[in-house]
């Protein structure tokens, strides 16, 4: 076993939220009483003891309140970056502050939630922004943006008539691509345009007019992904007499709220009333609690850690009464008038199944007794229908044909959900299809990642996509594929030219620390290095439950092992001659030779034209963030 280099403990500053992983089977069992990870164990241990008192979990909302289908089995989440827009007076945060408040309005902040919940796409409760900290943010940000793209001479490449080219947003009109005598800043718009739309660009000092404002949305055609015209502007300041009506008092519950107001999206900013849902929360408790035990019943040998697995599994998948339907039909949901059916960004929620395949494995190959038969079959049932609906339904086809994050952890469910099914080939045809495609647009030649960078919190955005990255190269190199030398079409980029490039931004506000498990892993199948080395010391990595399985024995094809070395075939790239696949200088991603404008989460769409300085002139945003 390749060793890692000593690493300076220091005090435990911070609790990292374990991210979605995957853990070869074999590993777990021949490596459950290796004393280097021992502290790694015992926060496993530790989280198995807290699912065991806090659990188990369930999706169906213990406040009554059921997904439209009225079937409360049918899981439940909302947009988290919705907001309501009615022409109600409004102060400060510009909703209603609190769903349990029945409609009243407040100048305080909403009660703080417990600091274990997590909303959405790895948000926390300090994603919470206010407004004016919000639009600091994203004006910076914006500012960056304009900044490169006013030097950018390769959009001249785009074609002014590229067949069949299409917005997504159908009903926003955008403006034609540059001639070769135009400039990409003579087509930026000014800041009427729509705020929740990446592609709106507010050019700071031409103009005194009003802020941008929210995209809006009406949710009962987002299920074929199409979005309505921008409504008016939430009022943000202290209105006129007759700029708005006087907010309803408790005469209007939040049920109220939630459908007779149509929402709008701002990206990044965190509605905090979706914490009244059970959704995502019980699903990231229950794929932690159930692979948490499933761990410590092999370190410990004690049978009670599999009861409370099984427990868990039971009561979040099978239960009569607790059970989840097999969709995720309402996840995400866009309240407002209309069909409220989920949106594409709605399997995201579900990211934690990977560690409840992945734990089913563990179960299974040490010949657990708890693991019976009639268990499995009714656990292969519910992840065969699951399965299905991910591949042919419109919310799951829309999630696999997008460029970032969420294509990312559609493809990491899909090769998930083959294994536990013992399918095998078809998890290969998935990593091989992502690898080959989406990937190889992702990654640029400096290791920036465009799709996610253009967004309002970068730095999370990239450590999120690169969650999805790690866990996929891992199922890869489980099923004897090497994924992590996998190069995109931009010179030598790889995850690991990634997590690199990462690790020199500024974090500004975001969180650096969710970069951690990512630089851990990077370490395990790229080999230590004195940077990853003084990055993880500083945030006391072997303390957390990630430890134990970011180690090199855990990875048998990766840059650090011999087979990952001397089995070259592999590698599913083709390489040129030195070893190094020829670069493309950057030019606009593929999804854009279809539509102007990608819709990259609901209601927020980018453009080429914001994302290609981040394929070229990469090192001014990277100081600038």
């Amino acid at each position: 076993m390749l060793s890692f280099m000593t690493i300076c403990v220091l005090a435990v500053r911070i609790t990292l939220a374990d991210p979605t992983d995957f853990v070869h089977p074999d590993y777990v069992l021949q490596h459950a009483h290796d004393s280097s990870t021992n502290s790694a164990k015992a926060s496993i241990t530790r989280n198995a003891q807290a699912a065991a008192k806090n659990g188990p979990y369930s999706i169906v909302n213990s406040n009554g309140i059921s997904a439209p289908s009225g079937d409360k089995h049918d899981y439940l989440s909302w947009a988290p970056y919705h907001w309501p827009e009615c022409n109600w007076c409004s102060y400060g945060r510009t909703h209603l502050a609190h769903s349990g408040d029945g409609g009243n309005e407040t100048d305080t902040e909403p009660d703080d939630p417990s600091p274990d919940q997590d909303f959405g796409p790895g948000e926390d409760a300090g994603d919470d922004y206010d407004d004016a900290s919000y639009l600091q943010a994203r004006s910076q940000h914006d500012d960056n943006i304009l900044k490169l793209a006013s030097r950018h001479n390769r959009i001249l490449r785009l074609r002014r008539e590229a067949p069949g080219t299409e917005t997504e947003d159908s009903s926003v009109q955008t403006a034609s691509l540059p001639s070769a005598t135009e400039s990409v800043l003579d087509l930026l718009p000014l800041p009427q345009a729509p705020l929740g739309t990446l592609s709106s660009i507010p050019t700071a000092g031409f103009s005194t007019g009003p802020l941008p404002t929210p995209t809006s949305h009406t949710t009962s055609q987002h299920i074929a992904g199409s979005s309505t015209a921008p409504q008016a502007a939430v009022k943000t300041g202290k209105p006129s007499n007759t700029a708005c009506t006087p907010s309803p008092t408790k005469s209007l519950p939040p049920s109220a709220t939630w459908t007779t107001c149509p929402y709008v999206a701002r990206d990044g900013q965190v509605n905090p009333d979706v914490r009244t849902l059970a959704g995502a929360d019980a699903i990231n408790k229950a794929s932690d609690g159930f692979l948490s035990n499933v761990l410590a019943s092999v370190f410990s040998g004690n049978l009670q850690y599999v009861k409370t697995a099984i427990n868990i599994l039971n009561t979040f998948f099978l239960a009569q009464d607790t059970r989840m339907n097999p969709n995720m039909n309402y996840g995400q949901v866009i309240r407002g008038p209309g069909d409220n059916f989920g949106t594409f960004t709605g399997p995201l929620d579900m990211r934690g199944l990977v560690k409840v395949t992945n734990a089913i494995m563990i179960l299974k190959k040490s010949n657990s007794t708890g693991w019976t038969s009639e268990l499995d079959q009714q656990m292969r049932t519910w992840m065969t229908h699951y399965l299905d609906w991910l591949q042919n339904s419109p919310i799951g086809k829309k999630a696999q044909s997008r460029p970032n994050n969420h294509g990312t952890f559609y493809y990491l469910s899909i090769s998930a959900l083959s294994i536990a099914l013992d399918k095998p080939q078809d998890a290969l045809n998935a990593l091989e299809e992502f690898f080959k495609n989406p990937f190889q647009e992702q990654i640029a030649k400096s290791g920036e990642q465009p799709f996610e960078s253009v967004r309002t919190r970068p730095l999370h955005y990239r450590c999120f996509n690169l969650e999805g990255l790690i866990a996929l190269a891992k199922i890869g190199d489980y099923l004897g594929k090497n994924y992590w030398d996998m190069r995109t079409k931009y010179g030598s980029a790889t995850i690991k030219t990634a997590v690199d490039f990462t690790m020199g931004v500024k974090s500004g506000n975001e969180k650096i620390e969710e970069l951690v498990p990512h630089v851990a892993a990077a370490m395990a199948a790229y080999g230590p290095s004195l940077a990853y080395t003084n990055f993880l010391s500083k945030q006391s990595a072997d303390n957390q439950p990630f430890w134990f399985y970011d180690q090199p024995s855990a990875l048998s094809h990766a840059p650090t092992s011999k087979a990952g070395s001397s089995k070259r075939s592999t590698i599913v790239w083709r390489r040129d001659d030195d070893g190094v696949t020829s670069a493309v200088d950057p030019e606009c991603p593929s999804i854009f030779l279809r539509h102007e404008r990608v819709e990259i989460d609901d209601g927020i769409f980018t453009t080429c034209e914001e994302l290609l300085p981040y394929y070229d002139e990469v090192n001014e945003v990277k100081n600038n963030n």
